[in-house]
């Protein structure tokens, strides 16, 4: 069989290679223009967004904070400074060796290293490791990373936070966070002042892209310093104090407020609970919190001090005035009672100031009336934040009288049934000390080169014959009434002490819990200095204010009168008698021989 085939006619071979040749130019003339298209699509379509990816592979831009603003006390003493740092980043694209990298970031700036991975190994061009880096720290990094021939590191000057005074009135000053911004007290109400303005810096990658210069672009404007009205002596003083008061005493917690009653400039607050400022990470939000203007107690007896001064102001009653101060008086079926049940009989309202007689009280207090009373203490400031510049301050609680009930004008007259802060409870005191006067309480005392306006005075709510009478009252309180342990002999104080029962939710004002308070102020006609101190929920015996609180006030005054070289005001001969309470006394110890109080004080 022969094998068979058909053959293809030269012609018709010659007709099909045009026809490919044409389907090949055709492609690539479309693909040509396909990349042309591309081609023209990246560089002039899309220009600019490549153009920006470029720079951003190649440069980072970086806001840098200047300088902060120091923070001073009102003599010049430092609080709060920036001192020279190194802020530490990392382009991961672009880096060798990064095991050797976290290890000496690890050893130098005491990170766990599962920490520092985390960031070194972020698939990003510019990533921060640390902002505030300190300079010798900083310098040994560098010196290893380049004996390991690791590469990636960026190294900018810029400034860190320092803290010279350690816990010294850290809930006044606060703290600044990692972004240069402050979080707490004056660093965060201050925070535009005291931070200036940001310089901006080129981060430039080389040609090899591992090595990296830093360029200014826009220069930075340092921040305004901030002085502060305290007096960091004083301050640290009253710290000590209240810490050892708390201790002594066994309470809960603590606070001290010392006080110009002329200006209202805050000279020192203080409180047992408090943290170091260069480790604020650490702290907790009670440490944090500022009890002078965050923490709010019923004020107790000396509040009488005030209901005391509306009544003389408004002329319902004289020091002779005369009223039934036996123990029990009954109020829309609540009976009210004296301090462990105590009669006294007929007693005069200087007496009733004195040995803080809440019954007589109340009489007073039902002459008076609610809408005198109630004008009088919003006037004083109770009831809304007083302006003191620290953030964080609550308002407090004064019901309107139109919400009273047929027991509040008796429990208001003597403290219950009305929450304070401490900045407020002083304020109101500063009016009694400096003739009826209610001042804005200053803890700044200039920003920059703009001093805050001191005294700021808002209203005067007494005349000063009035608020002179009742200075002398107090004076009586603490010469041989309830509070003998604040006196200071040859510096004639003035004060009223509170020892609060507290309320329980759902129980009402329990037994066993109260808080114990003095506030004084000396010397008792022309008042220089005013201090509160409160105590929550002291657990030693006995718990009154003028024992405990008033005591810690009185080992205060000691050394503040030491510390300014305040000359004393009376002659100390026959004042040297005063009571204190430094360690838990003996009967013996705890009164003296020589002037004892007086005889219904009565101690266990």
């Amino acid at each position: 069989m022969c094998a068979m085939y058909t053959s293809i006619p030269p012609q018709q071979k010659s007709e099909k290679a045009p026809k490919r040749a044409w389907i090949i130019v055709a492609l690539l003339v479309i693909s040509g223009i396909a990349v042309v298209g591309r081609l023209v699509q990246l560089q002039i379509v899309q220009h600019e967004h490549w153009l920006t990816v470029a720079n951003t592979i190649q440069e980072q831009t970086v806001d840098l904070l200047p300088r902060r603003g120091t923070i001073y006390d009102r003599n010049g003493v430092a609080l709060a400074y920036d001192v020279k740092a190194t802020a530490i980043a990392i382009d991961s694209f672009n880096m060798t060796n990064p095991e050797a990298i976290c290890k000496i970031l690890s050893d130098e700036l005491n990170r766990p290293i599962g920490e520092l991975e985390k960031l070194v190994y972020r698939q990003r061009y510019f990533t921060w490791i640390d902002r505030s880096v300190d300079l010798e720290a900083a310098k040994e990094i560098k010196k290893r990373v380049a004996k390991a021939d690791a590469n990636g590191l960026i190294f900018i000057d810029t400034w860190k936070r320092c803290y010279p005074q350690g816990d010294l009135a850290s809930n006044i000053i606060g703290f600044v966070g990692t972004d240069g911004h402050g979080l707490e007290g004056i660093e965060l109400a201050y925070d535009d002042e005291l931070a200036g303005t940001s310089a901006q810096v080129h981060v430039v990658k080389g040609a090899d892209g591992r090595t990296y210069q830093t360029e200014t672009i826009q220069e930075g404007q340092p921040g305004d310093d901030v002085h502060l009205t305290i007096d960091s002596d004083l301050q640290f003083i009253c710290e000590q104090e209240i810490d050892g008061g708390v201790t002594r005493y066994r309470a809960n917690t603590g606070f001290m407020i010392l006080m110009d009653p002329n200006t209202g400039e805050i000279l020192a607050m203080a409180q047992d609970r408090r943290y170091d400022l260069n480790k604020f990470w650490s702290s907790t939000a009670t440490q944090r919190n500022n009890l002078a203007t965050g923490f709010l107690f019923e004020p107790g007896s000396t509040f009488k001090a005030f209901a005391g001064l509306a009544a003389l102001d408004c002329g319902v009653v004289k020091p002779s005035d005369t009223f039934n101060g036996n123990d029990g008086i009954n109020i829309a079926g609540h009976v009210i009672h004296n301090s462990d049940h105590e009669s006294f009989g007929t007693v005069t309202f200087a007496k009733t100031i004195k040995y803080s007689i809440n019954t007589a009280m109340i009489r007073v207090a039902q002459q008076l009336g609610e809408d005198r009373l109630y004008n009088f203490l919003a006037d004083l400031g109770f009831g809304r934040a007083t302006g003191i510049e620290l953030p964080g301050e609550v308002n407090g609680i004064l019901r309107n009288v139109s919400k009273w009930s047929r027991l509040a004008l008796a429990s208001t007259a003597i403290g219950q049934s009305v929450g304070v802060t401490g900045v407020q409870l002083v304020r109101a005191m500063a009016a009694v000390a400096n003739g009826g006067k209610v001042l804005v309480p200053h803890i700044v005392k200039k920003v920059g080169d703009k001093a805050t306006e001191i005294p700021t005075v808002l209203r005067t709510v007494a005349a000063p014959a009035s608020a002179a009478t009742m200075r002398s009252l107090m004076r009586a309180v603490v010469k041989d009434g309830t509070a003998p342990w604040a006196d200071l002999p040859g510096f004639e104080v003035a004060g009223k002490t509170g020892t609060a029962q507290k309320a329980v939710p759902g129980k009402g004002y329990v037994d066993g819990k109260y808080t114990s308070l003095f506030s004084g102020f000396f010397p008792a006609d022309s008042p220089k200095y005013l201090g509160l101190v409160v105590l929550d929920e002291v657990k030693t015996t006995p718990v009154w204010g003028g024992y405990t609180a008033g005591a810690i006030f009185h080992n205060a005054a000691s050394r503040l009168v030491l510390a300014e070289h305040v000359a004393p005001v009376a002659s100390i001969e026959g004042q040297q008698v005063h009571y204190s309470a430094s360690t838990q006394p003996s009967l013996d110890t705890r009164v003296s021989s020589i002037a004892p109080p007086p005889a219904w004080l009565k101690l266990p």
